[in-house]
């Protein structure tokens, strides 16, 4: 018979307890994940541009639209309308002044409206004018705020500067 010293019965169990077994790891087959890659994307700077190269009145919408309701409006200024853009208008950019960027994945997306085509009606006939126009005014305002605060600043540091140096020097 083989005769196994108690000294090499130990050793193979040291190094088979340390490190040379691998550790069952489990998951949950279930999960999935899925990776995103960018399909698009307007920065702050190009959405700015658009917007204020962008003329109001070239919007016209198609006939047959009808006045917008509040709803509509309200959705046209929310993410639901860019989520609906990134899932419908694939490959073509149709909002450039409103800065956002559009993910692809590997399952089909499903649109916020009813359908793509419901999306594309209420883009058409009330979200393309409306969103142009508050993007317009806020680009527009963002600027002159700046411009005015720093104008502000300037002015109350030149008084500043004329008290110190008035009163008391």
């Amino acid at each position: 018979m083989l005769a196994i010293s108690l000294e090499t019965t130990v050793i193979f169990f040291l190094v088979l307890g340390n490190g040379c077994s691998t550790p069952v790891v489990e998951y949950d087959k279930s999960l999935r994940y899925e990776e995103y890659t960018i399909e698009h994307e307007i920065s702050s700077t190009q959405a700015r541009n658009s917007a204020l190269t962008t003329d109001l009145e070239s919007i016209v919408p198609a006939p047959g639209c009808q006045e917008c309701t509040y709803e509509e409006k309200r959705y046209c200024l929310g993410a639901d309308f860019i989520n609906d853009h990134c899932c419908c208008d694939k490959r073509y950019e149709l909002l450039p002044y409103v800065p956002h960027t559009c993910y692809f994945g590997n399952q089909l997306c499903t649109p916020v409206m009813s359908s793509c085509d419901q999306y594309s009606r209420l883009r058409i006939c009330c979200c393309d004018k409306f969103v142009l126009e508050k993007w317009k005014e806020k680009f527009k305002n963002s600027g002159c705020k700046t411009t005015s605060r720093i104008i502000f600043t300037l002015i109350l540091s030149q008084i500043v500067y004329m008290f110190v140096n008035y009163f008391i020097v």
